[in-house]
């Protein structure tokens, strides 16, 4: 299971937002995506390679960020050196001092005073030189350790059953921590719009939930409970190698850069045990952890990927992002080059989320963590639902499960998926989350259910039930959860029964929506 690498475009969005948010250039998305660099001038032109010509829904590939390659940039409308700094994770004023035709003097002041060019006026097309840019394929464990602050070895530990426990489901410490690493949950437990479903960059494999499950499964939670229960298979291998080791199987460092490993690959994951050995006594830092990681894909000995069993290397779909993002073949230094970068993050990925989940502490982990549904603002219910997105009718005589599921939260009670459901859906999703619902498989029984709110953008927030009418009866209607409250008076609503792009069923989707269009704003009691 590779890390997500597919990207549906939203309303509102920009090459350069979408490149910034996913920490790679705009120039790298645009050639990922067989976009014309030329043509990035905040204009929309006839060129079906425009880059500003993006459509809502639209898929871009993400190409892995990789420092190591990309030692130059080419400004795109809409960038600025402080967003360019950012996403290097470089000072600006390492940047500017990279970039001497800039006069730093000037940047805030008043326009066209100094020598040099304005740092605050940003050509399309200006290069800008990343500091300390070296050659692809040089990166080495000290610059790992460089940018990686270190950890002490022993550190917090973990309750392996309970983190990798299938009965949490989504929940489990487990599914965020390598989630984050996914590209399918959040440090905080959230969920983004890939945990619903999307296309596996390397295999072309429909993936879905936060492991990006390939196999068969009835929903995206389904596919958690699916991939944690084959995660605690592992747990007796892994614990013996470390023990044997000299090393404790429950540091929390140790434990989940192995399951994410195996998560990514089962085959790298097994000579990363292995190779435990080679950390008999040093720190288990997140800089000793990507190396091991690197060896895992790459034989220190020689210096070349480990060969398979069919002859071919290990980790060739990283040759093919590194083929994408350079426009030819690329040498073996890169293609390492990319490894590591894919390691780095995901390895700081999973940092990020053990930190954000409270489980880099000293105390064993024995009790449950925040659930996503507790995790910021987001009320329980609507991370619930959110967590149900790639759910669908299947086609033919055949039912989905899942959808029979959410039709006995009513006194309806029905045994299919082509009967309507958004209202078995909100009731499901409220009785998950606690709370009681109508009971009723009606969607205009939500109109009198908990407190009214007064139909406009500022009093609706997420988690907020929200009914439309349907056609022109008045017992008719549609029922979703509001999940964001967009500009220009709309609101993204998160709902079951909602048509699936491009298919002729239904499924648990997210939908736009105008505002008000809608009869009837409802919030829990």
């Amino acid at each position: 299971m590779t890390a997500v690498q597919n990207y549906r475009v939203q309303s509102g969005d920009t090459v350069t937002d979408i490149a910034q948010r996913h920490g790679v250039s705009p120039e790298a998305l645009m050639r990922a995506n067989g976009m014309d660099v030329r043509l990035a001038d905040g204009r929309m032109g006839s060129s079906p390679r425009d880059p500003d010509r993006l459509q809502v829904d639209q898929r871009l590939v993400i190409p892995v960020a990789t420092p190591g390659l990309e030692r130059s940039h080419r400004v795109v409308a809409g960038e600025t050196l402080a967003g360019i700094a950012d996403r290097w994770d470089v000072s600006l004023q390492d940047l500017l001092a990279a970039n001497p035709q800039f006069d730093p003097t000037q940047l805030g002041a008043s326009r066209g005073q100094g020598r040099g060019q304005d740092p605050d006026r940003l050509g399309i097309g200006d290069l800008i030189r990343r500091p300390g840019a070296h050659p692809a394929g040089q990166a080495s464990a000290q610059a790992a350790a460089a940018a990686t602050p270190a950890t002490t070895n022993g550190g917090a530990t973990l309750d392996l059953r309970r983190f990798t426990d299938p009965a949490l489901g989504s929940n489990a410490a487990a599914a965020i921590v390598i989630g984050n690493a996914e590209g399918t949950r959040r440090p905080d437990g959230g969920f983004t719009a890939a945990y619903g479903g999307h296309t596996d960059p390397g295999n072309a494999a429909h993936n879905r939930g936060s492991f990006s499950y390939q196999h068969a499964a009835t929903s995206p939670a389904d596919a958690d409970r699916r991939q944690l229960q084959t995660l605690q298979g592992q747990l007796p291998a892994y614990e013996a190698a470390a023990r044997g080791a000299g090393l404790d199987p429950a540091n929390a460092r140790l434990a989940s850069a192995y399951l994410d490993l195996y998560n990514q690959s089962p085959t790298a994951a097994q000579r990363f045990l292995n190779q435990l050995d080679t950390l008999r006594g040093q720190p288990l830092t997140a800089a000793t952890l990507t190396n091991l990681r690197v060896n895992s894909f790459v034989d220190a000995s020689t210096g070349e990927r480990f060969r398979l069993a069919n002859g071919n290397q290990a980790g060739s779909g990283f040759a093919t992002i590194a083929r994408n993002q350079l426009g030819r073949t690329p040498t073996e230094a890169e293609v390492q080059a990319v490894i590591r970068a894919d390691q780095q993050r995901r390895t700081n990925a999973v940092e990020t989320a053990l930190d954000r989940q409270g489980l880099l502490t000293a105390a064993p982990a024995a009790t449950p963590v925040t659930p996503p549904a507790a995790a910021g603002d987001v009320p329980r219910h609507l991370a619930i639902a959110r967590g149900e997105i790639g759910t669908n009718e299947v086609r033919g005589s055949r039912d989905n499960a899942r959808v029979v599921e959410y039709h006995q939260a009513t006194s309806l009670r029905a045994r299919d998926d082509e009967t309507a459901w958004c209202s078995s859906f909100v009731n499901w999703t409220m009785g998950q989350a606690g709370v009681q619902g109508t009971n009723s498989a009606a969607a205009r029984s939500w109109l009198n259910w908990g407190n009214r709110v007064p139909i406009d953008a500022a009093s609706v927030r997420p988690g907020d039930v929200i009914v439309f009418p349907r056609g022109n009866n008045p017992a008719q209607g549609h029922v979703a959860i509001v999940s964001e409250v967009l500009g220009n008076g709309m609101v993204r609503v998160v709902g079951g029964n909602q048509g699936v792009r491009g298919e002729n069923y239904d499924g648990v989707t997210y939908s736009d929506r105008q505002l008000s269009s809608a009869i009837g704003v409802r919030r829990a009691p």
